[in-house]
């Protein structure tokens, strides 16, 4: 009984009038990114401060490299599966780069951020540092020959077995029989918590089943690129950040990564980072990860396949950069492909940005 009757009746005659506008984002040149923030604006600032707006947001984004990511996207995923970018400044934890997508009109998706999937191999770093951590060696040999653990009998690729390895040739060559005889030598317990100190596995829990060896647990790429990064960052963990500085209506200062970011994180010693950093520096040399080697730069990097090849995967880090590459089916569907496409791409992407980067060497282990 607000309204009378006959209110009522012209109101409803009447036709509404809508002035339907664009979401801010789709004009955006990096709309994965923008959407991104927009997600995470909510854990920033307040109620009252989202609903009076007038908000100047600075981002991380480096515009001229997200361009060069989208093409590489476009150009160099296998066939017609999706693929996803990440770049991560490791000592800061500043995202330079997101793209989540091949085309946001056409799907919203970010596989960036939203997609959870297996990391296959490149989940072997969390491994090696919790062995390392319990004082194995890099030069400590293994048998790299088909073994069962319980029922769980994994196989390495190609059914490729070395025999007697160092942990530091295991690496290099992905071995998965070695990757689980180490989780069972540590304890998943350990593993677990060495992902989560880096920023894995703690949205979706990590298993202590065998196969958490073989990256079958899910994790999006944006966290994965930021395990690597820390890794890079010699053991101290900064949890990936697209924004630096959020101002309000009166150009006021209202959220600052200076003043708001949390504390780096020592997630293992600068030894096992810089072990790991030699080894997968290895692995780029002589190993699975050799298609994305540089000429101008040194390169530590890991490449990613999942079971049945529905997730190829590609992480690799200059010490001032930290990359991660994804191509898949958003059906989960077998590719047509393997890491090394993913590594490809990583390649081109450098390449393209590679006179913008000065040549910096890792920090060598002082008793590798």
């Amino acid at each position: 009984k607000f309204i009378s009757n006959t209110d009522y009746k012209i109101a409803k005659d009447k036709s509404i009038n809508l002035n339907p506008s664009i979401p801010k984002y789709i004009n955006s040149t990096a709309p994965f990114f923008t959407s991104w923030i927009d997600e995470i604006l909510p854990y920033l600032l307040n109620k009252e401060q989202l609903e009076i707006g007038g908000l100047t947001i600075y981002t991380t984004l480096n515009s001229a490299w997200q361009e060069k990511a989208k093409e590489v996207i476009r150009i160099y995923s296998p066939d017609d599966t999706e693929g996803a970018i990440v770049s991560i400044e490791p000592k800061t934890g500043f995202v330079r780069v997101l793209v989540g997508g091949k085309n946001f009109r056409v799907n919203e998706f970010n596989r960036a951020t939203q997609a959870f999937r297996s990391p296959g191999s490149t989940f072997k770093i969390f491994i090696y540092a919790t062995a390392l951590s319990k004082g194995l060696k890099p030069n400590d040999h293994f048998l790299d020959i088909p073994k069962c653990w319980n029922d769980y009998c994994p196989k390495n690729f190609n059914d490729k077995y070395l025999g007697k390895i160092s942990l530091t040739k295991a690496f290099t060559s992905s071995s998965n029989i070695i990757a689980v005889n180490l989780l069972d030598i540590v304890g998943p317990r350990d593993v677990i918590s060495t992902a989560n100190r880096f920023g894995v596995g703690k949205e979706k829990k990590l298993g202590g089943y065998y196969s958490l060896a073989v990256g079958a647990y899910e994790e999006t790429l944006v966290k994965m690129t930021g395990a690597y990064a820390g890794i890079t960052n010699r053991g101290l963990y900064l949890q990936p950040n697209p924004i630096k500085e959020i101002r309000g209506p009166k150009d006021n200062v209202i959220w600052s990564n200076e003043l708001n970011s949390s504390k780096a994180v020592r997630a293992t010693s600068q030894y096992v980072a810089d072990s790991l950093n030699l080894m997968l520096i290895n692995t780029v040399l002589n190993g699975t990860g050799s298609v994305a080697a540089l000429k101008t730069k040194e390169v530590a990097g890991k490449t990613g396949t999942s079971e049945g090849s529905r997730d190829l995967w590609f992480i690799g880090s200059i010490p001032q950069l930290t990359t991660g590459v994804w191509f898949g089916y958003d059906d989960n569907s077998k590719i047509n492909g393997t890491s090394g496409n993913a590594a490809w791409a990583w390649k081109k992407f450098m390449q393209s940005i590679d006179n913008q980067l000065e040549v910096i060497r890792f920090t060598k282990p002082k008793s590798f």
